[in-house]
């Protein structure tokens, strides 16, 4: 490998390594809720008794939405869920644990919560159970075991899943490398629209190496990715790569790539993503490690 690949390599892992993963706010209405009145929500688990509506209150703790943050009332309720059978909030709390946030950090009991929670059907919770394995988090750190959880994930559609797990293949950690597989999770995900997998697709294509070099890929990928917003680490790794494509191409090579990353974009936000790639990943759930 040359130390050009070796550097590239190096970028896929700052814009995928894995985190642990919060459950996504729901936009579910709460009893009695309305943000010019948050005190009867604050009064709802009581009166409700309502599992989801534990829930909710807990996270509307946990962040400070309408209510002051407050991690002790939002593990109490996030605990009070957990023992009613709500899977995110099984999730939620092994979340509080992991992070010592309303309890002591305890990260065997963050694992018996985000097992219970997978166990009755929470994504997140197989994305955190994979994080743990893949950064010996609480656990033996396991990269086998790590593709194994991602994969369940990812085969569920969670699309951080299906990056992370693309960058296992890349990188050969924990399965056999496999550029091609990685190609197709990447796809996969970024098609969801997460712009850390449009950088590690257009890093790959760029790079080669088990996948053709196109440069052309390469470059509307990375510009897909810019186009749709990026934190500032992503972006520095995007345009430095961008850039090594784009000395690839002639003028009108580039101008077509940007023109393909716009329709990207466009194909991203509208829903209707129709690509031999996209079409491709879509035998993901059926496949195996």
């Amino acid at each position: 490998m040359t130390k050009t690949q070796r550097i590239l390599l190096a970028l896929m892992l700052l814009v995928a390594y894995p985190a642990i993963a919060d459950t996504a706010a729901r936009d579910e209405t709460l009893p009695g809720a309305s943000k010019e009145s948050p005190q009867p929500v604050y009064r709802a688990p009581k009166e409700a008794r309502d599992p989801d509506v534990m829930y909710l209150t807990g996270l509307m703790f946990d962040r400070g939405e309408s209510v002051p943050r407050d991690y002790e009332e939002a593990f109490r309720r996030y605990a009070l869920a957990a023992e009613a059978g709500q899977p995110d909030a099984m999730n939620g709390l092994g979340l509080m644990y992991a992070l010592g946030r309303g309890v002591p950090q305890d990260l065997s009991e963050a694992m018996k919560w985000w097992i219970k929670a997978a166990d009755v059907g929470s994504i997140a919770a197989l994305g955190n159970i994979a994080t743990a394995y893949y950064t010996g988090l609480g656990v033996r750190q396991s990269y086998p075991d790590a593709a194994k959880w991602f994969h369940l994930a990812a085969v569920k559609g969670d699309a951080d899943a299906m990056n992370a797990l693309g960058l296992m293949y890349a990188q050969g950690l924990g399965v056999a490398r496999n550029r091609p597989k990685a190609i197709e999770l990447f796809t996969r995900s970024a098609y969801l629209g997460r712009s850390s997998a449009m950088i590690n697709l257009g890093t790959l294509y760029a790079v080669g190496k088990g996948a053709k070099h196109d440069y052309r890929l390469a470059y509307a990928w990375l510009g897909a990715a810019l186009l749709s917003g990026v934190s500032a680490e992503e972006r520095d790794a995007a345009v430095y790569v961008l850039g090594m494509a784009a000395a690839r191409l002639d003028p009108n090579q580039r101008a077509r790539a940007e023109g393909l990353a716009r329709e990207i974009v466009v194909s991203i936000v509208s829903g209707q993503a129709r690509t031999p790639d996209r079409k491709s990943a879509q035998a993901l759930p059926g496949s195996t490690m």
